[in-house]
């Protein structure tokens, strides 16, 4: 029944194609309107791609969805191009299912990809991994090729990795299973990956051999029998039961943060006035300073609901200024985020051994940072 739905899906391509045209002609003939019709065009194709199996054809359109409107016509052509390749691929991937798994790793580290590769080898079949260095590269082999399963390291050169695998799964929706890979060694990054759709959470330095294993048991043994042993109980609390979660980058509207405040500390004043500007927004006061010693000044007057660090500020810099929190101040409960550079796996690492809460990688989504504080402060 699903390959006649998949055989009647490719049939309308044309018809989709040539809507499209006609819908681009009307576009650059001034008609206002047309540009509410090829978003909601693309949003349909964006919901139907991946259920039919054209993971990259929902990954286009998503494109198109979201596009500004300087970028709209480029994005639509990208997308003709991705529905016209639909039925080529359709055929190559019957014969590849036969012939090879395609394994996409997202990770700047040449050497993992090496690794992996190596202890593939070992198991029967034939994998075939590609690899981007990032984000950004992730996302285009994501809209060229169709992937068995996705290998996702979480600190990359340009985009935090949590972003991405919200995306896949929770946007684009895509069935593809996802491997999360990550040097940070907390329960609360864990639970909301896995709360987001991750299949596995692989801490490094890990066992190239037992990520392979767990690859080879997902693609070749089936995924369902391979998704009942997945949980979201923190690592080393197996037997205990835990409350549920809700992914921090999803808040719920109902919570209230009217009278409660923060406090910003970001030398970049452009930033921190849009920080404040938004977060003003939620109805949470919110005091800025452009040092760390300010920020300890601020932090002796007044009691905050939760702070923002930067880490690298003038006088004292932001992981200075979390140690005195957490030590001399006492002040254990306050839930602190960190601002940190992109790729800085070991700035991640040392704010969390510190006690920060959580990071965010400069530079950032305003509304990911906003979803981020109403989840820690929900939390408290």
């Amino acid at each position: 029944m699903q390959d006649d739905l998949t055989r009647q899906y490719l049939a309308s391509i044309n018809e989709r194609i040539e809507a499209i045209k006609i819908l681009v002609r009307e576009y650059r003939a001034g008609d206002v309107e047309i540009d509410r019709k090829i978003r909601l065009m693309a949003h349909s194709l964006h919901g139907s791609g991946a259920t039919f199996g054209f993971p990259e054809i929902s990954v286009a359109a998503k494109e198109v969805e979201l596009a500004e409107d300087k970028d709209l016509i480029r994005k639509l052509t990208l997308l003709v191009k991705v529905l016209k390749d639909a039925p080529a691929k359709a055929s190559e991937a019957k014969v590849a299912v036969a012939e090879a798994f395609r394994i996409l790793l997202i990770d700047d580290d040449a050497d993992n990809a090496l690794m992996i590769r190596e202890a593939l080898q070992r198991k029967p079949g034939n994998y075939e991994v590609v690899v981007a260095e990032t984000a950004a590269g992730g996302e285009e082999q994501l809209v060229k090729h169709p992937f068995s399963l996705i290998l996702l390291d979480l600190v990359l050169p340009d985009r935090d990795g949590r972003e991405i695998l919200r995306e896949i799964k929770i946007e684009y929706k895509l069935p593809t299973p996802v491997f999360v890979l990550s040097a940070i060694e907390r329960d609360t990054v864990r639970v909301e990956c896995m709360s987001m759709g991750a299949d596995k959470f692989f801490l490094k330095p890990y066992d190239p051999h037992a990520v392979a294993l767990a690859i080879d048991a997902v693609l070749r043994k089936g995924a369902a029998a391979e998704k009942r042993e997945l949980s979201l109980v923190p690592l080393g609390a197996e037997t205990a039961p835990i409350a549920p979660v809700v992914a921090a980058s999803e808040p719920t509207a109902a919570a209230s943060y009217a009278g409660k405040s923060v406090l910003v500390a970001e030398d970049d004043t452009l930033q921190a006035a849009n920080l404040k500007q938004r977060l003003s927004r939620e109805g949470l006061s919110v005091d800025v300073v452009d040092n760390g010693q300010l920020a300890l000044d601020m932090l002796a007057k007044k009691s905050y609901s939760l702070v923002i660090l930067d880490v690298r500020m003038p006088m004292l810099d932001g992981f200075a200024v979390l140690m005195r929190i957490r030590g001399e101040m006492k002040l254990r409960q306050m839930p602190v985020i960190m601002l940190t550079a992109m790729g800085s796996e070991a700035e991640i690492i040392k704010g969390y051994d510190l006690g920060a809460d959580d990071y965010i990688l400069k530079p950032y989504s305003t509304i990911q940072l906003v979803a981020r504080v109403k989840s820690l402060l929900k939390r408290r």
